[in-house]
């Protein structure tokens, strides 16, 4: 071979190496240009996210404005990263592993048990729950047995209301037992703000319960919830039934035959009743339901522990300022009751009435249960 065929042969191979050269070297541009595209897509994607979550931030911080006042919607936002940082984190736990193995590694062969024990919950004080048959009472009957249920809790006993001045201790004990009947109902504690011990198997049996009777899923259905409560709630609905010459007046387009029957109750209860009681009077229902929805906010983690005091501080001033008594208090709540099954179309609303009485005696009764007895109410 001579020196022009070598020459002719390398000459070749650099054309060959070059060419393989250029087309990696075009691979790893369009690689690039891909690898750009992506990350911008993703930037663009976190961006929107941003925006969604920060105008979601904005919303809840105005619904807090409304309800607390501005100076302490901007103290809350301070603190709501952490919370959300902590949803996100109990979230993607949840995700990493089904929640019956977790329970299941944590109680073992206990965990049927307390479900079951858990499960006799009474589901009560939300729009939708599910109700039992029992033998129905004619319009007249459920009234009278009403006021009967009403007269009982008004013949109890209570000291008379306290100055409780400028004791933080005493006023939050008060706030907390704002949500007594339900929390007696449900043999929650009224000692402190958490309704329960803090152990999965509860956690999850309150959140459901927010879920089944009120709607409730986050923390962003709360503030909604508790903004309709302080904004009117039944007050509100037994005011519009009052002024309705008709329950039709009260229709529209959406309402379907299940909704106009209990519209159609609801309005013969409030027509029955209004020339007795105004609206006003249904004020210890609504505070007393949403005082046991912000202490069930607060155990499942949707309030922080300032978030809720502020809450139950600004329901106890309320209360303490349209109110005059515990007897008042559960007199109200055991109307409100009434109402509410009536707006249901409810068949239990006798049962459910009696409950409640039940309640309000053992925290009116002697003895540690007693917890109202103990806790005279606050003067305004």
């Amino acid at each position: 071979m001579n020196i022009d065929e070598i020459r002719a042969r390398t000459a070749k191979k650099m054309q060959e190496m070059q060419k393989r050269a250029e087309e990696a070297a075009e691979k790893i541009k369009i690689a690039d240009a891909d690898e750009e595209k992506r990350k911008a897509e993703e930037e663009e994607s976190a961006r929107r996210a941003a925006e969604l979550n920060e105008a979601n931030l904005q919303r809840q911080r105005e619904v807090l404005a409304q309800m607390m006042g501005e100076e302490f919607a901007k103290q809350s936002a301070a603190m709501q990263e952490q919370v959300s940082e902590e949803i996100k984190r109990q979230a993607e736990a949840v995700a990493a592993q089904a929640q019956q193995d977790v329970l299941g590694a944590l109680y073992g062969g206990d965990l049927s048990m307390l479900s079951a024990a858990l499960d006799t919950y009474a589901m009560m004080g939300g729009e939708d729950d599910e109700e039992e048959e029992e033998a129905e009472l004619t319009p007249a009957q459920f009234y009278e047995y009403t006021e009967e249920k009403m007269r009982e809790v008004d013949a109890l006993e209570e000291p008379q209301p306290a100055e409780y001045g400028a004791l933080p201790s005493r006023w939050e004990k008060f706030c907390i037992l704002l949500s007594g009947i339900i929390s007696t109902v449900n043999g929650h504690s009224l000692d402190k703000l958490d309704v329960e011990e803090h152990i999965p198997l509860y956690e999850q049996q309150i959140a459901n319960l927010m879920r089944n009777s009120w709607g409730i899923c986050g923390r962003e259905e709360l503030l909604d919830t508790l903004l309709y409560l302080s904004r009117g709630g039944y007050r509100a609905r037994f005011a519009a039934y009052a002024e309705a010459a008709s329950p039709e007046e009260l229709f529209n387009e959406e309402t379907d035959e299940e909704d106009k029957e209990g519209i159609r109750r609801g309005w013969a209860f409030v027509q029955h009743f209004k020339d007795k009681y105004d609206a006003d009077f249904l004020l210890g229902w609504d505070i007393g339901r949403a005082a046991m929805i912000t202490r069930w906010g607060y155990f499942v983690g949707w309030l922080t522990k300032a978030e809720t005091l502020q809450l139950l501080s600004d329901m106890g001033q309320v209360a303490a300022g349209g109110l005059d008594s515990w007897r008042e208090f559960a007199r109200s709540y055991l109307f409100g009751g009434a109402f509410w099954k009536e707006v249901c179309a409810a068949y239990d609303g006798a049962s459910y009435l009696g409950t409640l009485a039940d309640a309000v005696k053992t925290l009116l009764g002697k003895g540690n249960d007693g917890q109202w007895r103990c806790s005279p109410w606050a003067k305004a």
